[in-house]
Order: structure tokens, then C-alpha cells, then sequence
């Protein structure tokens, strides 16, 4: 039973992905006056599920001097990470609450970056080789904010569970937000901080030379991350505002997913040491003087 329940959790996962992109497309045609995808059914309501018919159909060509066997491993190990972090969330139909599913999030975030670097790795080309570098560069340097950030919190709310954070000492958690909400984008490579995928400069970045089946894999992984984070966010930080029901749990991630596009939207990206330097120099000290202005609250 438990089994059945997460495969249709992940097959309602795949298809949350599908449509959060023709959302995504919706929203930036909106921002940028424009229609968007509207010419396939009713407002292009099929158009989702045609790109990933036309993706996954596609043949799949591997590189001659790509190490094969991690080349092919890579996009898999990228869906199978990213499809497991939501094993952490708690929800009203699943028979697992998680006691350490914090802690389980950031192990399992913190392994998500091996994907990159062996698909970049295993490709065997500069383009990919270089964005599979920037985002370890990137991930190590915003994990060090995060971690403390993810101490914080699990300190705040005095439990390693994210169901824990049902309780109106979330609300604690509100000057912590903006920090978390760009490690979050850092993370989950998100602009202005997709350096590993920059298309001006890089083609593609770490997924060159990926395509058809693969590029799809890691298209999912990608956005899969990136639904979890805004559910995370909603759970964490507005959980004391919004009402404890699955319903309203859906309606602050979509509020989430719109802010991230809202982002991507209005903001350039950065330079890449502008990106470290706002890291180590700015979002370290300030997490760290956070930390030390909670003291007398958690005294």
C-alpha cells in the first residue's frame, strides 16, 4: 500500500512539474506582454504533455569520448534524488512522518550536486565541464549559509521535523526568510544565480550535450527541486499564518512558485564574483549576526 501511495505521489509529482512549466511560460508572457503558449487545446492546457512526448521520443545521442557509463547514470541519479527529497514532506495521506526529515533534506540536497558534477564530468566538453564546476563552486559556497540557516531553524522550532513547524513559533522564523529565499535560488540554480546552465555564455551548461530522454530527466530533477523548496518555504515560514490543510498548503507554494518566477523575470544575472563575494562577504556575516541576535530569544 505504502508503495502504491508513492508511486502515484510521484506520478502526480511528474505531472505538477509538466504544468508548473506552462504556468512558468504563462506568467513570463504576462510580465513581458505577450501570449505564451496558447495554440495547443484550450490555452495551450496540452502543451506540456506535448513537450514531453516530443522529448521523450527523441533519440538520445551520447558523445564518442563520453565516459559512458556515468554519462547515462547521471540524469537518473538526478530524478531518483530529487523525486526522494519529497519522501521528507509531510503530507495527509502518506503513512511516513519522518522524526529527522529537516536533517534527510539537507543530506539528500547536499548529494544532488554529484549529479552535476558527473554529468558535466562524464560529457567530456568545456561547456559542460565549466558549468558542472561553477555549480559545485556555488553549491559549497551557499551550503555553508544554508547549513547555519537550517541549524537556526531546527533550534527555533526545537525539533528535527518539518511537521514541527506547525505551530505559531514559526512565525519566529520570518526575519530568517530573506536569506533562506536566496540560498534557496543559489541552490536550486535559479536566475540570477544559474550560472551552471547560462545560455549566453556557456550554450547550456553542464547538460550540453544531453538531449531527448536524458535532458528531459534533468529538466524534472530541476524543477521537482524547485516545487519542494516552495513547499518547504510555505511549511516553514507561513505555517502559523495559513490554515493546516493541503489545500491552502498549495496555494502558498504556488504564491512561492510565483515569486521565484517574478525573480527570474526582474533580475539580471550576476557576475560569478559578484556571486562569491555576496556568499562569503555578505550572507555569511549576516546569517552569523542573526544567529547571535536570536540568542536571548532562545535563552
Amino acid at each position: 500500500m505504502l508503495i502504491l501511495c508513492w508511486l502515484l505521489h510521484c506520478l502526480l509529482l511528474l505531472l505538477s512539474v509538466a504544468f508548473f512549466t506552462l504556468f512558468e511560460r504563462k506568467v513570463m508572457g504576462l510580465f513581458h506582454n505577450r501570449l505564451g503558449p496558447n495554440k495547443v487545446s484550450f490555452i495551450g492546457l496540452l502543451q506540456p504533455l506535448l513537450d514531453a512526448f516530443k522529448l521523450l521520443s527523441k533519440q538520445s545521442l551520447t558523445p564518442l569520448r563520453a565516459n559512458k557509463f556515468t554519462y547515462h547514470i547521471s540524469p537518473h541519479l538526478a530524478l531518483v534524488l530529487s523525486l526522494f527529497i519529497w519522501l521528507t514532506m509531510p503530507t495527509l495521506y502518506m503513512m511516513v512522518n519522518m522524526n529527522y526529515s529537516l536533517v534527510m533534506f539537507f543530506c539528500a540536497g547536499s548529494i544532488m550536486v554529484f549529479s552535476v558534477l558527473l554529468a558535466g564530468w562524464s560529457s567530456n566538453s568545456k561547456y559542460s565541464l565549466i558549468g558542472s564546476l561553477r555549480s559545485v563552486a556555488q553549491s559549497i559556497s551557499y551550503e555553508s549559509v544554508f547549513s547555519t540557516l537550517i541549524v537556526l531553524v531546527l533550534i527555533l522550532i526545537m525539533s528535527y521535523s518539518i511537521r514541527s513547524s506547525f505551530s505559531l513559533s514559526s512565525a519566529l522564523l520570518i526575519p530568517v526568510l530573506p536569506l533562506w529565499l536566496i540560498c534557496t535560488l543559489a541552490e536550486t540554480h535559479r536566475a540570477p544565480f544559474d550560472f551552471s546552465e547560462s545560455e549566453s555564455e556557456l550554450v547550456s551548461g553542464f547538460n550540453t550535450e544531453y538531449s531527448g530522454a536524458y535532458f528531459a530527466f534533468i529538466f524534472l530533477s530541476e524543477y521537482t527541486v524547485l516545487l519542494y523548496s516552495c513547499m518547504l518555504i510555505t511549511l516553514l515560514f507561513f505555517s502559523w499564518l495559513i490554515p493546516h490543510t493541503i489545500f491552502f498548503v498549495i496555494i502558498g507554494t504556488l504564491f512561492m512558485s510565483f515569486i521565484f518566477i517574478w525573480i527570474r523575470i526582474t533580475f539580471c544575472r550576476f557576475r560569478y564574483d559578484m556571486l562569491m563575494m555576496t556568499s562569503w562577504k555578505v550572507l555569511l556575516p549576516v546569517t552569523l549576526m542573526l544567529f547571535v541576535c536570536y540568542v536571548p530569544v532562545l535563552l
